[in-house]
């Protein structure tokens, strides 16, 4: 069993594609973006982050910016959305086993506490946001180090290969969701293992997983 499960917040905790693409409408053209159908949109999901970004044609220098704007473009949005059903559930379920909670997030921490004060979602002993858009790893190491926490008994819970990426190189497990803003079969073949199809699927993949003989089984590592 795990001492500590962190989540990712958009895409994972809550289902914020359509806030996102909605945001996207707005701030697109500020950075000379094209349009975006359904269909364009989906077939975005089969891409990584870097790759989003250099198919929408924004030059690397303004990234943090874009990214920021789309964070502050999206709060409203976030607001009339609430979390994916089933997750209080499995918190409360997570909490039971004795199991550390947080939320570590790109989103700013004021829009975390914001949502989470419309929202309540139970046994949340932490909530981290700003972290960089490419800088989830150093911010789970930090963690880690700030809770006194073996890596290796931490499971990230994200829906994008950035996720992905960020709990290798911080030497924390990894499970995925397939509802967020990376296609299940682009998180598959990354070596995320099958994402959840659920909230409730987290708790079922945690009591029947293989786990090594340190407790921790790091699916995609």
């Amino acid at each position: 069993m795990f001492d500590c499960l962190c989540f990712d917040f958009d895409g994972t905790l809550v289902d914020s594609t359509e806030a996102a693409l909605d945001a996207f409408t707005r701030v697109g053209p500020a950075f000379g973006c094209a349009a975006l159908d359904r269909a364009a949109a989906e077939r975005l999901r089969g891409l990584h982050a870097r790759e989003i970004v250099q198919t929408l044609g924004i030059p690397s220098y303004r990234v943090p910016s874009f990214a920021a704007r789309m964070r502050r473009e999206m709060r409203a949005g976030l607001l009339a959305t609430p979390p994916v059903p089933g997750w209080t559930e499995t918190l409360e379920a997570l909490a039971a086993r004795g199991v550390r909670l947080g939320v570590l997030s790109s989103n700013a921490s004021d829009s975390l506490e914001t949502y989470l004060a419309r929202y309540p979602l139970p046994h949340l002993d932490f909530v981290i946001g700003g972290a960089a858009l490419f800088g989830k790893a150093r911010a789970l190491r930090r963690l880690a180090a700030r809770e006194r926490l073996r890596p290796a008994r931490m499971l990230y819970v994200g829906d994008e290969l950035r996720d992905l990426e960020a709990a290798r190189a911080a030497g924390t497990g990894f499970v995925a969701v397939g509802w967020g803003y990376t296609d299940p079969a682009r998180l598959h073949a990354a070596g995320a293992g099958t994402p959840l199809s659920s909230p409730h699927a987290l708790l079922d993949w945690i009591e029947s997983d293989a786990f090594d003989d340190e407790g921790v089984r790091r699916v995609g590592s």
